[in-house]
């Protein structure tokens, strides 16, 4: 039987335009892969949607996760994306306040850019009780619950996750970081592997796959997932090619450090991406420098500070590692 609000919900009814619709499915395919020629890419075509149907929740929350992908993936600063961002959510939840994509949506928000865990949790279950079949709720409830050192709880939303949506190639790269938290990084591996097999230029999938390939000392495996997402002309990637066959994949992480710094006086940049290629090469002095840069500039990453992508247990005495996860009010990594 259905609950007196399940029949509210499913007694609603809207004609939406049939452009509108189609634009609306073709921007998912372009920019779930949160590369930015596929995030700009699916703005486009939301664009175009709204001038057809410009009364239509999603539309606007397709914006608003948009901008959230291009500041998560450091294509654009918070100071701009965070504006937009909320400007469009608070349109779609204006438009439907019983939308489940907006309330993911703003959990989406509270997690990654306002850092309010209790918000974060308390939207992802109000997705989630509106629309228990939403994947991509699940998986980044999981994230969050990973975040906080909740594990087991973490691996049952994310293999809901994957149970739910299968042969999603992102869904699969982020239950990735899930299994990293749990140090299953050969697990974690295979289901990178996996979503590559689906979408062989996945950003989000590539963009993991060298730091665990790394961790399970597949330096070839490294090497061209990060040659394929670096920021760099074929030239630049053909000098690291030399690197790598000479130095190793050590190196390469430092030479790329030393061109994103430079080119981070001109654009923004991920500062976390830095603290963890530090972290790598054991200059834990430059990584705590980088990871309190994103703390003072609210790098949408710093939230994986607690994560198992790098090694930190010598860290967890470290007067300064403490006191950013004591402002993000976050609690100390378990051992």
């Amino acid at each position: 039987e259905l609950t007196p609000e399940e029949e509210r919900l499913l007694d609603r009814d809207r004609t939406v335009d049939r452009q509108a619709y189609d634009a609306y499915l073709r921007s998912h395919q372009y920019w779930d892969d949160l590369s930015l020629e596929g995030l700009n890419k699916g703005m486009e075509y939301l664009n175009m949607a709204i001038e057809k149907d410009p009364d239509w929740a999603p539309l606007y929350d397709g914006l608003a996760k948009v901008w959230g992908g291009r500041m998560q993936m450091g294509f654009v600063s918070p100071d701009i994306a965070m504006p937009l961002i909320f400007e469009y959510l608070n349109k779609a939840i204006e438009l439907d306040p019983n939308f489940a994509g907006s309330h993911y949506t703003s959990a989406i928000f509270g997690v990654w850019a306002e850092w309010n865990w209790e918000k974060g949790e308390t939207e992802f279950k109000k997705a989630l009780t509106i629309n228990p079949s939403d994947a991509m709720s699940r998986i980044h409830y999981a994230h969050l619950l990973m975040i906080l050192q909740r594990f087991d709880e973490a691996l049952i939303q994310g293999r809901i996750a994957v149970e739910l949506d299968p042969m999603n190639p992102l869904i699969l790269a982020l239950f990735a970081p899930v299994l990293i938290s749990l140090e299953e990084w050969e697990d974690a591996l295979g289901y990178l592997e996996d979503a590559l097999e689906i979408e062989p230029t996945n950003h989000f999938a590539l963009g993991n796959l060298d730091l665990v390939a790394y961790r399970c000392k597949e330096f070839e495996k490294a090497f061209e997932a990060l040659k394929m997402t670096m920021p760099f002309e074929d030239d630049v990637k053909q000098d690291m090619e030399e690197i790598f066959r000479e130095q190793g994949i050590e190196a390469v992480y430092e030479e790329l450090n030393h061109l994103m710094e430079i080119k981070a006086q001109k654009e923004y940049v991920s500062f976390f991406e830095f603290a963890v290629r530090y972290m790598i090469l054991n200059q834990n002095d430059k990584a705590l420098d980088w990871f309190e840069t994103g703390l003072q500039f609210h790098d949408p990453n710093m939230p994986y500070i607690t994560t198992s992508f790098f090694d930190k247990t010598h860290l967890y005495d470290n007067p300064r590692f403490i006191a950013i996860l004591e402002k993000m009010n976050l609690p100390l990594p378990i051992n």
